[in-house]
Protein backbone atom coordinates (compact mmCIF):
# COMPACT_ATOMS: atom_id res chain seq x y z
CA UNK A 1 0.00 0.00 0.00
CA UNK A 2 1.28 3.49 -0.90
CA UNK A 3 1.57 5.76 2.16
CA UNK A 4 0.56 9.39 1.58
CA UNK A 5 2.46 12.13 3.44
CA UNK A 6 0.67 13.33 6.59
CA UNK A 7 0.53 16.89 5.25
CA UNK A 8 -1.38 15.80 2.13
CA UNK A 9 -3.77 13.70 4.20
CA UNK A 10 -4.47 16.66 6.48
CA UNK A 11 -5.14 18.96 3.53
CA UNK A 12 -7.52 16.43 1.99
CA UNK A 13 -9.28 15.98 5.32
CA UNK A 14 -9.55 19.74 5.75
CA UNK A 15 -11.17 20.18 2.36
CA UNK A 16 -13.61 17.34 3.00
CA UNK A 17 -14.65 18.72 6.37
CA UNK A 18 -14.86 22.25 4.97
CA UNK A 19 -17.28 21.06 2.29
CA UNK A 20 -19.43 19.44 4.96
CA UNK A 21 -19.71 22.85 6.65
CA UNK A 22 -20.64 24.69 3.49
CA UNK A 23 -17.25 25.53 2.00
CA UNK A 24 -16.88 23.92 -1.39
CA UNK A 25 -13.97 23.70 -3.75
CA UNK A 26 -15.82 26.07 -6.08
CA UNK A 27 -16.03 28.79 -3.48
CA UNK A 28 -16.50 29.47 0.22
CA UNK A 29 -19.75 30.28 1.91
CA UNK A 30 -20.17 33.90 3.10
CA UNK A 31 -17.66 34.78 5.77
CA UNK A 32 -18.93 36.00 9.13
CA UNK A 33 -17.91 39.58 9.82
CA UNK A 34 -17.80 41.83 12.85
CA UNK A 35 -20.74 44.24 12.80
CA UNK A 36 -20.86 47.59 14.56
CA UNK A 37 -24.12 47.92 16.48
CA UNK A 38 -23.63 51.32 18.06
CA UNK A 39 -20.95 54.00 18.18
CA UNK A 40 -20.04 57.35 19.68
CA UNK A 41 -17.70 60.19 18.94
CA UNK A 42 -18.15 61.22 22.57
CA UNK A 43 -20.37 59.69 25.22
CA UNK A 44 -23.86 61.11 25.62
CA UNK A 45 -25.08 61.05 29.23
CA UNK A 46 -28.82 61.05 29.82
CA UNK A 47 -30.40 62.16 33.12
CA UNK A 48 -33.72 61.54 34.86
CA UNK A 49 -34.53 65.26 34.81
CA UNK A 50 -33.13 68.47 33.38
CA UNK A 51 -32.46 69.62 36.94
CA UNK A 52 -30.28 66.58 37.59
CA UNK A 53 -28.20 67.48 34.54
CA UNK A 54 -27.85 71.10 35.63
CA UNK A 55 -26.81 70.05 39.13
CA UNK A 56 -24.19 67.65 37.77
CA UNK A 57 -22.77 70.33 35.47
CA UNK A 58 -22.66 72.91 38.27
CA UNK A 59 -20.81 70.48 40.57
CA UNK A 60 -18.26 69.52 37.88
CA UNK A 61 -19.66 66.01 37.68
CA UNK A 62 -20.61 66.19 34.02
CA UNK A 63 -17.65 66.55 31.69
CA UNK A 64 -18.60 64.34 28.71
CA UNK A 65 -15.15 64.41 27.13
CA UNK A 66 -13.76 62.71 30.25
CA UNK A 67 -15.88 59.61 29.77
CA UNK A 68 -14.28 56.43 28.42
CA UNK A 69 -16.42 53.28 28.11
CA UNK A 70 -14.62 50.12 29.17
CA UNK A 71 -16.94 47.14 29.22
CA UNK A 72 -19.95 45.81 27.35
CA UNK A 73 -22.53 43.28 28.51
CA UNK A 74 -25.61 42.37 26.48
CA UNK A 75 -28.74 40.89 28.00
CA UNK A 76 -31.25 39.04 25.83
CA UNK A 77 -34.54 39.85 27.51
CA UNK A 78 -37.74 37.80 27.64
CA UNK A 79 -39.60 40.40 25.56
CA UNK A 80 -37.21 39.83 22.65
CA UNK A 81 -35.21 43.01 23.12
CA UNK A 82 -31.49 43.34 23.84
CA UNK A 83 -30.43 45.49 26.78
CA UNK A 84 -26.85 46.71 26.56
CA UNK A 85 -24.80 47.60 29.63
CA UNK A 86 -21.56 49.54 29.61
CA UNK A 87 -19.21 50.84 32.29
CA UNK A 88 -17.49 54.22 32.49
CA UNK A 89 -14.95 54.06 35.34
CA UNK A 90 -14.06 57.27 37.11
CA UNK A 91 -10.45 57.51 35.95
CA UNK A 92 -10.98 61.24 36.46
CA UNK A 93 -13.79 63.42 37.77
CA UNK A 94 -16.66 64.58 35.61
CA UNK A 95 -18.32 61.17 35.22
CA UNK A 96 -21.95 61.44 36.43
CA UNK A 97 -22.47 57.65 36.58
CA UNK A 98 -20.25 54.65 35.91
CA UNK A 99 -22.69 51.83 35.08
CA UNK A 100 -25.20 52.48 32.34
CA UNK A 101 -27.57 51.05 29.79
CA UNK A 102 -27.51 52.14 26.15
CA UNK A 103 -30.85 53.65 25.19
CA UNK A 104 -32.49 53.85 21.77
CA UNK A 105 -32.57 57.65 21.95
CA UNK A 106 -29.94 59.28 19.79
CA UNK A 107 -27.90 62.27 20.93
CA UNK A 108 -25.57 64.45 18.88
CA UNK A 109 -22.61 62.09 19.30
CA UNK A 110 -24.41 58.75 19.62
CA UNK A 111 -27.07 57.00 21.70
CA UNK A 112 -27.90 58.35 25.14
CA UNK A 113 -26.73 56.42 28.17
CA UNK A 114 -28.96 56.00 31.20
CA UNK A 115 -27.71 55.23 34.73
CA UNK A 116 -28.21 51.73 36.10
CA UNK A 117 -30.03 50.77 38.20
CA UNK A 118 -30.88 54.45 38.70
CA UNK A 119 -29.15 57.79 39.13
CA UNK A 120 -29.27 57.76 42.93
CA UNK A 121 -26.82 54.85 42.91
CA UNK A 122 -24.14 57.09 41.37
CA UNK A 123 -24.54 60.76 42.24
CA UNK A 124 -22.73 60.56 45.59
CA UNK A 125 -19.45 60.50 43.62
CA UNK A 126 -17.60 58.41 46.19
CA UNK A 127 -19.04 60.08 49.29
CA UNK A 128 -21.40 57.19 50.08
CA UNK A 129 -19.89 53.69 49.98
CA UNK A 130 -23.35 52.09 49.92
CA UNK A 131 -23.64 53.31 46.34
CA UNK A 132 -21.49 52.73 43.25
CA UNK A 133 -18.19 54.61 43.20
CA UNK A 134 -16.48 53.35 40.03
CA UNK A 135 -17.74 50.29 38.16
CA UNK A 136 -15.13 48.66 35.94
CA UNK A 137 -16.56 45.49 34.46
CA UNK A 138 -19.62 43.31 34.87
CA UNK A 139 -20.66 39.70 34.26
CA UNK A 140 -24.14 38.30 33.63
CA UNK A 141 -24.64 34.68 34.64
CA UNK A 142 -27.06 31.95 33.59
CA UNK A 143 -28.98 32.84 36.78
CA UNK A 144 -30.26 36.08 35.18
CA UNK A 145 -28.10 38.02 37.59
CA UNK A 146 -25.38 40.58 37.02
CA UNK A 147 -22.23 40.90 39.10
CA UNK A 148 -20.53 44.31 39.15
CA UNK A 149 -16.98 44.99 40.34
CA UNK A 150 -16.75 48.46 41.90
CA UNK A 151 -13.12 49.48 42.49
CA UNK A 152 -14.02 52.20 45.01
CA UNK A 153 -11.39 54.40 43.36
CA UNK A 154 -11.80 57.81 41.74
CA UNK A 155 -8.65 58.92 39.98
CA UNK A 156 -5.98 57.39 42.17
CA UNK A 157 -7.79 57.83 45.50
CA UNK A 158 -9.40 54.88 47.29
CA UNK A 159 -12.60 56.47 48.56
CA UNK A 160 -14.41 53.22 49.37
CA UNK A 161 -13.44 49.57 49.76
CA UNK A 162 -13.77 47.58 46.55
CA UNK A 163 -17.03 45.68 46.39
CA UNK A 164 -18.99 43.14 44.39
CA UNK A 165 -22.64 43.94 43.73
CA UNK A 166 -25.16 41.35 42.58
CA UNK A 167 -28.31 42.60 40.80
CA UNK A 168 -31.41 40.62 39.83
CA UNK A 169 -31.99 41.54 36.20
CA UNK A 170 -35.70 40.70 36.37
CA UNK A 171 -36.27 43.46 38.95
CA UNK A 172 -33.03 45.51 38.77
CA UNK A 173 -32.78 45.25 42.54
CA UNK A 174 -29.68 44.60 44.59
CA UNK A 175 -29.50 41.01 45.80
CA UNK A 176 -26.16 40.98 47.53
CA UNK A 177 -23.17 43.15 48.37
CA UNK A 178 -19.72 41.93 49.35
CA UNK A 179 -17.11 44.40 50.54
CA UNK A 180 -13.60 43.07 50.23
CA UNK A 181 -11.71 42.99 53.55
CA UNK A 182 -8.49 44.93 54.06
CA UNK A 183 -6.29 41.84 53.74
CA UNK A 184 -7.29 41.34 50.09
CA UNK A 185 -6.28 44.74 48.69
CA UNK A 186 -3.89 47.66 49.16
CA UNK A 187 -5.78 50.98 49.52
CA UNK A 188 -4.87 53.36 46.65
CA UNK A 189 -2.49 50.66 45.41
CA UNK A 190 -4.88 47.96 44.25
CA UNK A 191 -7.35 48.40 41.42
CA UNK A 192 -9.98 45.68 40.99
CA UNK A 193 -11.05 45.68 37.34
CA UNK A 194 -12.29 42.31 36.04
CA UNK A 195 -14.70 39.75 37.54
CA UNK A 196 -14.79 36.22 36.12
CA UNK A 197 -17.75 34.21 37.41
CA UNK A 198 -18.18 30.44 37.69
CA UNK A 199 -21.62 29.21 38.76
CA UNK A 200 -21.17 25.66 40.04
CA UNK A 201 -24.89 24.94 40.57
CA UNK A 202 -26.66 26.59 37.61
CA UNK A 203 -30.38 26.36 36.87
CA UNK A 204 -32.66 24.59 36.32
CA UNK A 205 -31.49 22.15 39.01
CA UNK A 206 -29.20 24.47 40.93
CA UNK A 207 -29.87 27.57 43.01
CA UNK A 208 -26.82 29.63 41.93
CA UNK A 209 -25.57 29.74 45.51
CA UNK A 210 -22.32 27.86 44.77
CA UNK A 211 -20.68 30.67 42.84
CA UNK A 212 -16.98 31.50 42.65
CA UNK A 213 -15.77 34.88 41.39
CA UNK A 214 -12.18 35.62 40.39
CA UNK A 215 -11.20 39.30 40.42
CA UNK A 216 -8.13 40.79 38.75
CA UNK A 217 -6.09 43.37 40.66
CA UNK A 218 -4.40 45.17 37.80
CA UNK A 219 -2.24 47.58 39.80
CA UNK A 220 -1.04 45.49 42.71
CA UNK A 221 -0.63 42.41 40.54
CA UNK A 222 -2.82 39.82 42.17
CA UNK A 223 -5.99 37.79 42.03
CA UNK A 224 -8.76 37.74 44.62
CA UNK A 225 -11.07 34.73 44.93
CA UNK A 226 -14.58 35.21 46.31
CA UNK A 227 -16.64 32.24 47.52
CA UNK A 228 -20.25 33.40 47.42
CA UNK A 229 -21.66 30.51 49.43
CA UNK A 230 -19.09 30.89 52.23
CA UNK A 231 -19.21 34.70 52.06
CA UNK A 232 -15.43 34.96 52.20
CA UNK A 233 -12.49 35.90 50.01
CA UNK A 234 -8.73 35.38 49.78
CA UNK A 235 -5.83 36.62 47.71
CA UNK A 236 -3.41 34.81 45.40
CA UNK A 237 -0.27 36.25 43.85
CA UNK A 238 2.29 34.97 41.38
CA UNK A 239 5.11 36.43 39.31
CA UNK A 240 3.11 35.74 36.14
CA UNK A 241 0.60 38.39 37.21
CA UNK A 242 3.18 41.17 36.89
CA UNK A 243 3.62 43.34 33.79
CA UNK A 244 6.58 42.62 31.53
CA UNK A 245 8.74 45.76 31.10
CA UNK A 246 9.52 44.72 27.54
CA UNK A 247 5.83 45.15 26.75
CA UNK A 248 5.15 48.35 28.70
CA UNK A 249 5.18 50.42 25.51
CA UNK A 250 2.15 49.72 23.35
CA UNK A 251 1.55 50.69 19.73
CA UNK A 252 -1.90 50.65 18.15
CA UNK A 253 -2.55 51.95 14.64
CA UNK A 254 0.76 53.81 14.62
CA UNK A 255 0.32 55.61 17.97
CA UNK A 256 2.33 54.59 21.02
CA UNK A 257 1.77 54.95 24.75
CA UNK A 258 3.15 53.50 27.97
CA UNK A 259 0.99 51.49 30.36
CA UNK A 260 2.46 48.99 32.83
CA UNK A 261 -0.79 47.23 33.69
CA UNK A 262 -0.59 43.80 35.27
CA UNK A 263 -3.31 41.18 35.80
CA UNK A 264 -6.02 42.05 33.30
CA UNK A 265 -8.00 39.36 31.43
CA UNK A 266 -9.54 36.28 33.05
CA UNK A 267 -11.37 33.26 31.59
CA UNK A 268 -12.22 29.81 32.90
CA UNK A 269 -13.24 26.50 31.37
CA UNK A 270 -14.42 25.08 34.73
CA UNK A 271 -11.02 23.41 35.18
CA UNK A 272 -8.46 26.19 34.80
CA UNK A 273 -8.30 29.95 35.02
CA UNK A 274 -6.58 31.48 32.00
CA UNK A 275 -5.11 34.95 32.41
CA UNK A 276 -2.65 37.53 31.14
CA UNK A 277 -1.36 40.94 32.19
CA UNK A 278 -1.96 43.79 29.77
CA UNK A 279 1.76 44.55 29.49
CA UNK A 280 2.65 41.07 28.29
CA UNK A 281 2.51 38.80 25.27
CA UNK A 282 2.21 35.67 27.39
CA UNK A 283 -0.78 33.56 28.42
CA UNK A 284 -0.89 31.69 31.73
CA UNK A 285 -3.12 29.27 33.60
CA UNK A 286 -3.73 27.93 37.09
CA UNK A 287 -6.05 25.08 38.12
CA UNK A 288 -9.30 26.14 39.74
CA UNK A 289 -8.87 23.27 42.18
CA UNK A 290 -5.86 25.11 43.59
CA UNK A 291 -7.49 28.54 43.64
CA UNK A 292 -10.77 27.40 45.16
CA UNK A 293 -9.31 25.92 48.36
CA UNK A 294 -8.95 28.77 50.82
CA UNK A 295 -6.63 26.77 53.05
CA UNK A 296 -4.09 26.65 50.20
CA UNK A 297 -3.53 30.38 50.72
CA UNK A 298 -3.63 30.47 54.51
CA UNK A 299 0.13 31.00 54.76
CA UNK A 300 0.21 33.88 52.29
CA UNK A 301 -0.86 34.89 48.77
CA UNK A 302 2.32 33.61 47.11
CA UNK A 303 1.66 29.96 47.93
CA UNK A 304 1.66 27.19 45.32
CA UNK A 305 3.97 28.80 42.74
CA UNK A 306 4.30 25.45 40.98
CA UNK A 307 0.58 25.45 40.12
CA UNK A 308 0.93 28.42 37.75
CA UNK A 309 1.90 27.63 34.15
CA UNK A 310 3.21 29.61 31.21
CA UNK A 311 1.18 28.38 28.23
CA UNK A 312 2.96 30.28 25.49
CA UNK A 313 3.37 33.65 23.81
CA UNK A 314 1.66 35.77 21.18
CA UNK A 315 3.28 38.25 18.86
CA UNK A 316 1.62 41.19 20.61
CA UNK A 317 -0.24 42.30 23.72
CA UNK A 318 -4.01 42.11 23.99
CA UNK A 319 -6.45 43.49 26.55
CA UNK A 320 -9.83 41.88 27.25
CA UNK A 321 -10.56 38.29 26.24
CA UNK A 322 -13.50 35.87 26.36
CA UNK A 323 -14.15 32.14 26.13
CA UNK A 324 -17.00 30.34 24.38
CA UNK A 325 -18.82 27.10 25.16
CA UNK A 326 -16.32 25.04 23.17
CA UNK A 327 -13.37 26.53 25.04
CA UNK A 328 -12.21 28.81 22.24
CA UNK A 329 -10.54 31.92 23.69
CA UNK A 330 -10.80 35.21 21.78
CA UNK A 331 -8.61 38.31 22.00
CA UNK A 332 -7.63 41.32 19.84
CA UNK A 333 -3.92 41.99 19.55
CA UNK A 334 -2.54 45.54 19.55
CA UNK A 335 0.09 45.44 16.82
CA UNK A 336 -1.10 44.29 14.37
CA UNK A 337 -4.75 44.79 15.27
CA UNK A 338 -6.21 41.32 14.75
CA UNK A 339 -9.04 39.29 16.25
CA UNK A 340 -7.65 35.87 16.99
CA UNK A 341 -8.91 32.65 18.53
CA UNK A 342 -7.19 29.77 20.31
CA UNK A 343 -8.61 26.59 21.79
CA UNK A 344 -7.49 25.62 25.29
CA UNK A 345 -7.02 22.00 24.24
CA UNK A 346 -4.21 22.89 21.83
CA UNK A 347 -0.69 24.24 22.49
CA UNK A 348 -0.48 28.02 22.77
CA UNK A 349 1.50 28.91 19.64
CA UNK A 350 1.00 30.56 16.26
CA UNK A 351 0.19 27.28 14.52
CA UNK A 352 -2.94 27.07 16.67
CA UNK A 353 -4.03 30.72 16.47
CA UNK A 354 -6.87 31.48 14.09
CA UNK A 355 -7.33 34.98 12.65
CA UNK A 356 -10.95 36.04 12.17
CA UNK A 357 -11.83 38.64 9.50
CA UNK A 358 -12.42 42.09 10.98
CA UNK A 359 -11.73 45.74 10.18
CA UNK A 360 -8.70 46.78 12.20
CA UNK A 361 -10.00 50.36 12.44
CA UNK A 362 -13.00 49.10 14.40
CA UNK A 363 -11.01 47.03 16.90
CA UNK A 364 -8.49 49.53 18.27
CA UNK A 365 -8.08 48.65 21.97
CA UNK A 366 -10.88 46.21 22.77
CA UNK A 367 -11.32 46.70 26.52
CA UNK A 368 -14.57 44.75 26.90
CA UNK A 369 -15.39 41.31 25.49
CA UNK A 370 -18.15 38.79 26.20
CA UNK A 371 -19.52 35.56 24.73
CA UNK A 372 -23.21 34.80 25.24
CA UNK A 373 -26.03 32.85 23.64
CA UNK A 374 -28.71 34.61 21.66
CA UNK A 375 -32.38 33.64 21.61
CA UNK A 376 -31.72 30.98 18.98
CA UNK A 377 -29.16 29.31 21.23
CA UNK A 378 -26.19 30.42 19.11
CA UNK A 379 -23.15 31.97 20.75
CA UNK A 380 -22.03 35.48 19.84
CA UNK A 381 -18.90 37.48 20.56
CA UNK A 382 -19.53 41.02 21.79
CA UNK A 383 -16.79 43.65 22.02
CA UNK A 384 -16.28 47.25 23.05
CA UNK A 385 -13.40 49.21 21.52
CA UNK A 386 -12.36 52.68 22.70
CA UNK A 387 -9.16 53.73 20.85
CA UNK A 388 -7.38 54.12 24.17
CA UNK A 389 -4.12 54.88 22.37
CA UNK A 390 -5.59 58.24 21.36
CA UNK A 391 -6.81 58.96 24.87
CA UNK A 392 -3.31 58.28 26.23
CA UNK A 393 -1.69 60.38 23.50
CA UNK A 394 -4.18 63.25 23.82
CA UNK A 395 -5.20 62.94 20.16
CA UNK A 396 -8.83 61.86 20.59
CA UNK A 397 -11.12 63.81 18.27
CA UNK A 398 -14.80 63.75 19.25
CA UNK A 399 -15.79 64.42 15.63
CA UNK A 400 -14.50 60.95 14.75
CA UNK A 401 -16.02 57.63 15.78
CA UNK A 402 -14.06 56.59 18.88
CA UNK A 403 -16.19 54.14 20.84
CA UNK A 404 -17.88 51.11 19.29
CA UNK A 405 -19.96 48.16 20.44
CA UNK A 406 -19.52 45.25 18.06
CA UNK A 407 -20.85 41.74 17.57
CA UNK A 408 -19.83 38.61 15.67
CA UNK A 409 -21.71 35.33 15.43
CA UNK A 410 -19.55 32.31 16.22
CA UNK A 411 -21.28 29.48 14.39
CA UNK A 412 -18.55 29.30 11.74
CA UNK A 413 -15.79 29.11 14.35
CA UNK A 414 -17.61 26.51 16.43
CA UNK A 415 -18.46 24.55 13.31
CA UNK A 416 -14.75 24.28 12.69
CA UNK A 417 -14.34 26.46 9.61
CA UNK A 418 -12.86 29.94 9.46
CA UNK A 419 -9.89 31.81 8.06
CA UNK A 420 -6.79 31.11 10.10
CA UNK A 421 -3.16 32.10 9.93
CA UNK A 422 -1.29 31.46 6.73
CA UNK A 423 1.75 29.76 8.22
CA UNK A 424 0.39 26.31 7.46
CA UNK A 425 -2.10 25.37 4.76
CA UNK A 426 -3.48 22.58 6.93
CA UNK A 427 -4.59 25.16 9.46
CA UNK A 428 -6.43 27.50 7.12
CA UNK A 429 -9.75 25.76 7.06
CA UNK A 430 -10.12 23.64 10.15
CA UNK A 431 -9.71 24.50 13.79
CA UNK A 432 -9.92 21.73 16.33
Amino acid sequence: MVMMPLRILLIAFSLTLAQSYGVGVNGPRPVRTVETLTQWGQLEFGFPTAQDRENAQAAGNLVPENGTPIDVQPQYMANGQIRLFTTIPRFVTGIPYTLATVSATQGRNGPLLQPYPNYSWHNANGEDCDRITSAFRVAITECNQMWVIDSGVIGTTQLCPPQLLQFALATDRLLHRFRFPNDTYIPSGSLFITPNVLVQDPPPRGTCSRTMIYVADVSYHGLVVYDHQAQTSWRAENRFMYPDPDYGKHTIAGESFYLMDGMFALNNDKRNLYFHPLASASEYSVPLSALNRQQNWANGPEALPEEFRLLGRRRSECAASAIDGRNNVYCVTFNPVKLFVWNVNSPYNSRNFGNLPAKSDDLQFVSGMKVLRNREGQEELWMLSNRYQKIAAGTLNSKEVNFRILRRKLDDVQGGVFFSNDEDLTNRLVFS
